[in-house]
């Protein structure tokens, strides 16, 4: 039997021919199957929309590269970037302490999304980062919505359905019926070369209804702080390793005053009061404790008569008078004395001290007054009047006890009592 080569030929062509298009299918379709398992999410309800396989490869390079320069920048480029994530926290926090939140009995996140340069574990570290300033600022129960991070999957009508409580709103009040969670937080952190934002926003687990939401800037949270009139310090939270760093006040102020002197005339208890006061800040900025000192000068050393003249007419002069001299010692009122106390301070602040705002503060100290050959237990009470940031108004009530001093050959007990001041300081 003969075969023909070229009939042979043409028969494997067209079978060739024939046979191509189911194969192409086949491949689109396994091509599709694969597509369909690199999903990450998937709406509630939704048939899955399968992408390009050269952009997601493409898109998954991109986001590989970008957090392996993450995972292997330098020490100085980490550093900066986690100084910058707790700039934007410090200013979550800051309004946290003020309340803005504060009706919310507790609160869970739904969910938490970090942008494609930033590697996906991050999630995680900014959810516990936010739950920690709530606490730290907050008096809101935290509460872990374990099921809102789980997924199901089921087959309808013979199509692959996925879902979970971030995207199922029926899944998500189940959960929050179950754990009995009523407000939800979602936040993102996007990240690019230049600056970083932080997104927030709390809803109602029920209603939701959405109760508030804040975006920050990192290039922007440093003038906000400005405007408010306040110091970036008092938000800015510590970093591990770094030394305490105490806050202190320094006031330097003149004023004046009578206290009670041991002799001379009223002119004798009028004083001018240099006041030196160190103290260090605590307790939020709330409470301070230190030491004043207190400079005082007679206004009788001072003020002098003013000189004049009288005629030199001798005509009808009066005889002298005749003048009783005792012997007796009498004390010298003294024209300096130096009043030295340990101060306590309590200011009235709200949860930050800002300097638009007058502040008012009561202080309380005891001490000594010492002068010249003179020494007496002293005690003193003030109210503080700061306006703006650099000057106060202070009134002090300051009492002197009895003391005994040496006059001659004698000693002499000296009386005590009460006095008063009025300083103005500048604030350091």
């Amino acid at each position: 039997m003969r075969f023909d080569g070229k009939k042979i030929v043409l028969m494997s062509g067209m079978l060739l021919v024939l046979s191509f298009p189911s194969f192409a299918q086949a491949q689109d379709e396994d091509s599709e199957v694969n597509q369909g398992e690199e999903q990450e999410e998937l709406s509630d309800g939704e048939v899955p929309k399968y992408k390009s396989k050269t952009k997601d490869r493409t898109d998954s390079a991109a986001q590989s590269a970008e957090g392996d320069r993450l995972r292997t920048a330098s020490s100085t480029t980490v550093r900066r970037f986690h100084e910058v994530l707790d700039e934007l926290l410090a200013e979550f926090g800051y309004d946290i302490k003020l309340g803005q939140i504060k009706g919310l009995s507790n609160l869970s996140f739904r969910k938490v999304r970090v942008s494609k340069s930033i590697p996906r574990t991050y999630e995680d570290y900014v959810e516990m980062l936010l739950t920690e300033r709530i606490r730290e600022n907050s008096q809101i129960r935290m509460l872990t919505c374990v099921p809102c991070k789980t997924r199901t999957s089921a087959l309808v009508e013979g199509k692959l359905m996925v879902t979970s409580p971030a995207t199922n709103v029926g899944k998500l009040e189940s959960a929050a019926a179950m754990l009995g969670i009523e407000h939800f937080m979602d936040a993102v952190l996007v990240y690019h070369t230049t600056h970083m934002v932080l997104a927030v926003n709390i809803f109602h687990a029920k209603t939701k209804e959405l109760l508030w939401a804040r975006t920050y800037n990192s290039e922007t949270i440093k003038s906000r702080y400005q405007k408010l009139a306040i110091d970036y310090s008092q938000v800015a939270k510590a970093r591990p390793g770094e030394d305490y760093v105490p806050d202190y006040r320094f006031l330097v102020g003149l004023g004046g005053g009578g206290i009670p002197n041991v002799g001379g005339t009223a002119a004798d208890s009028t004083m001018l009061n240099l006041q030196i006061r160190a103290t260090e800040k605590f307790n939020n900025r709330k409470t301070e404790f230190g030491m004043l000192l207190s400079l005082y000068q007679a206004t009788s050393a001072l003020v002098k008569e003013y000189p004049s003249e009288k005629p030199t007419s001798t005509e009808n002069e009066d005889p002298p008078e005749t003048v009783e001299v005792t012997t007796e010692a009498e004390p010298k009122p003294f024209g300096k004395a130096l009043g030295l106390y340990g101060l306590y301070s309590h200011t009235f602040v709200g949860a930050v001290e800002s300097y638009n705002n007058i502040r008012h503060a009561l202080n309380a100290g005891a001490g000594v007054m010492l002068a010249t050959g003179y020494f007496a237990p002293t005690a003193r009470a003030g109210w503080d009047i700061f306006m703006g940031r650099r000057f106060s108004t202070n009134f002090g009530a300051v009492y002197i006890g009895q003391s005994s001093i040496v006059v001659g050959d004698e000693t002499v007990t000296t009386k005590g009592g009460f006095g008063g001041d009025l300083v103005i300081s500048l604030n350091y």
